[in-house]
């Protein structure tokens, strides 16, 4: 769908564009930009006032949710979900 179309769900490209050679003009004048190549984060990201959306390596991101969920006095993550392989692999 088109995004800001009301009723209708946009899907996430984490700003990469979409399928097209990186950085190319076909890419800029249909996306506007490539934040990811460019070495941006995705804007969601970048603008989150909460930091709630992080972006980067799996295991740093995965170490910093973990300590904000311990800091809170839960203990929620110290044990790894029974569902955690079956959708990461490991």
């Amino acid at each position: 769908g088109a995004f800001g179309t009301k009723g209708a769900m946009d899907k996430c490209t984490m700003c990469a564009g979409g399928p097209l050679e990186t950085n190319s003009s076909e890419e800029r004048h249909l996306y506007g930009q490539n934040r990811i190549a460019e070495g941006k984060v995705p804007l969601c990201a970048a603008v989150c006032s909460t930091n709630a959306l992080l972006v980067g390596d799996s295991q740093k991101v995965s170490e910093i949710y973990r300590t904000r969920v311990l800091s809170r006095g839960h203990n929620h993550i110290a044990k790894t979900p029974k569902s955690w392989s079956s959708a990461y692999g490991s």
